[in-house]
């Protein structure tokens, strides 16, 4: 079985639909979506349905994580600064888009509720969207889970390798831990995959970047992207 994991993507339909002829999904492959599928980007209504059909077609294989973004979309009341911040990052991006459709974004609530989850655990990794202080992810509060940037500014988690997105880098990059040292990882090569540490893959869809995948099979890994 292949895991593709999908970093944010923001609102990016063309990309995303690139991305998946790409890494060519199919049967027995498992998708994982780290989360913030909305906002920025032009067309967030057609990532709704994108995801909406892979994941009629992949069902149990079919994984999405809950990012910041979905939480302030799923949130029933937000404080003033939390609205300012959603607004700020795109919220508005994703209103024009549903509108143009004749919908409002808040239509995707029912769905994602059904799906977003918190984490994922995989044999040999597992992944949240934003952050983790502690093993297992279960023992983390939901801030963390979603809204934290310590994971990568602070580089200090030496538990089970987790895969994550939330904070967009130029390229893929491994921290492992120790605080000090980091790796920018390359598209396109078949390499092992670390045991612990941190493997981040937003590359900033939605802010002029690419969309990033990372494919796991086995104890093996490798990384593809679209612009």
């Amino acid at each position: 079985m292949r895991n593709i994991i999908i970093g944010d993507v923001h609102g990016c339909c063309d990309t995303l639909n690139r991305l998946i002829r790409l890494v060519a999904p199919a049967s027995g492959d498992r998708l994982i979506f780290l989360g913030d599928l909305f906002d920025r980007g032009p067309d967030s209504y057609g990532v709704l349905e994108t995801v909406m059909e892979l994941e009629q077609r992949f069902g149990e294989d079919f994984i999405l994580l809950r990012g910041n973004h979905e939480d302030y979309l799923l949130a029933r009341r937000l404080t003033l600064q939390q609205r300012w911040v959603w607004d700020m990052v795109g919220r508005g991006a994703t209103v024009r888009s549903f509108k143009s459709h004749g919908a409002k974004m808040e239509d995707a609530r029912p769905w994602l509720e059904a799906h977003a989850r918190l984490y994922y655990r995989g044999e040999g990794f597992q992944c949240v969207h934003a952050g983790l202080l502690v093993h297992p992810p279960e023992d983390n509060d939901r801030e963390t889970l979603l809204h934290d940037h310590d994971v990568v500014r602070q580089n200090a988690y030496r538990g089970p390798l987790t895969v994550v997105g939330h904070i967009a880098l130029p390229v893929p990059t491994y921290f492992p831990g120790d605080g000090e040292t980091t790796a920018q990882l390359e598209y396109g090569v078949t390499a092992q995959l670390p045991d612990t540490g941190v493997i981040c893959v937003d590359t900033g869809c939605g802010k002029g970047g690419q969309l990033t995948a990372m494919i796991i099979e086995g104890r093996r890994y490798r990384l593809e992207c679209v612009l």
